[in-house]
């Protein structure tokens, strides 16, 4: 079944920068080996908290071509982020990352042409047609067009639709998603909003996009092995538990990118450098805030290092 290499967590990776601009790459690997090595099983590159809008098409290029190939030698699926708001960026990026041998990629629809239902139909029709890359649909409403349950059941017939991130923040959005994904052929839903994440995985979501495994991933890879493998809704529910204060922290909090880089380096020692404009570092009121409202120290204990 080709759901299986989707059927993961994958942490939204942030990508580590140097002060000049440039990616750490051996800080990247790193941070990619102790993900694996704790249990996950996939990886997004360049999503959002990976800073993809702020760096030009050949720098992502670059980076897809050296993380991509490095992950999948790990035995990771791979997802990468190629949206853009020209829908030929969108697939020339999806075309190079096919070249390096990702699993799919992840397209918003317009994020600043807000698109007509029929519009976002011809837009992932296109980008079906003009790549080979499996497609991840990510509904995001608090960015572009929401896409309405009528609309995915249409993506859905397209060849290269097989999994949709929802975003939405709203589980009858996400369940409609699930429930029309079990009577399509070969396609699924994971779970894009951290703190529905009980709610969508016992609805039927085969995974997860998330912030909050790049800083607990062994508890992450637990949460998923409860509720896919094994089945055990009652386990999963004490693991979301503990895990709430940190996805609680990566969706409410206004500078997720930039908290998720200040635990990487302050609890777990991974260099992750800089955010580029036009993020801003923590102040350390935020730092504080951060630290306290995640109750990161307590958690990462259950990680290996």
């Amino acid at each position: 079944m080709s759901l299986e290499k989707f059927t993961h967590v994958f942490p939204a990776m942030v990508t580590p920068i140097n002060e000049d601009g440039t990616f750490n790459y051996e800080v990247a690997k790193k941070h990619a080996d102790w993900m694996i090595d704790n249990g996950i099983g996939g990886i997004g590159v360049l999503m959002a908290s990976g800073e993809y809008q702020s760096i030009t098409l050949e720098q992502h290029k670059e980076y897809v071509n050296e993380m991509v190939p490095y992950i999948k030698k790990r035995g990771a699926s791979v997802i990468v982020g190629a949206s853009r708001e020209r829908v030929a960026d969108v697939v020339e990026l999806m075309n190079n990352a096919y070249k390096a041998g990702a699993d799919a990629a992840m397209v918003l629809p317009s994020f600043y042409y807000h698109q007509s239902q029929s519009e976002i139909i011809d837009h992932y029709t296109y980008i079906n047609d003009h790549s080979d890359l499996d497609i991840m649909v990510y509904n995001n409403p608090n960015v572009t067009s929401g896409i309405t349950t009528e609309t995915m059941k249409e993506l859905y017939k397209l060849p290269h639709v097989k999994i949709v991130k929802d975003a939405s923040m709203v589980i009858d959005v996400m369940t409609d998603y699930i429930f029309e994904a079990e009577k399509a052929d070969d396609v699924a839903v994971l779970c894009g909003c951290d703190y529905l994440l009980y709610q969508a995985y016992a609805t039927g979501a085969i995974g997860w996009i998330s912030m909050t495994a790049n800083i607990c991933p062994k508890l992450s890879a637990e949460f998923h092995k409860a509720m896919i493998v094994e089945k055990d809704y009652q386990k999963g529910l004490e693991l979301y538990k503990k895990l709430y204060p940190v996805v609680n922290m990566t969706e409410r909090f206004p500078k997720p990118t930039q908290a998720v880089k200040y635990i990487l380096e302050e609890v777990y020692g991974f260099a992750e450098g800089i955010s580029l404009r036009p993020r801003r570092g923590l102040s350390d009121e935020e730092k504080k805030l951060v630290i306290e409202w995640s109750n990161i120290e307590e958690l990462s204990k259950t990680n290996d290092n």
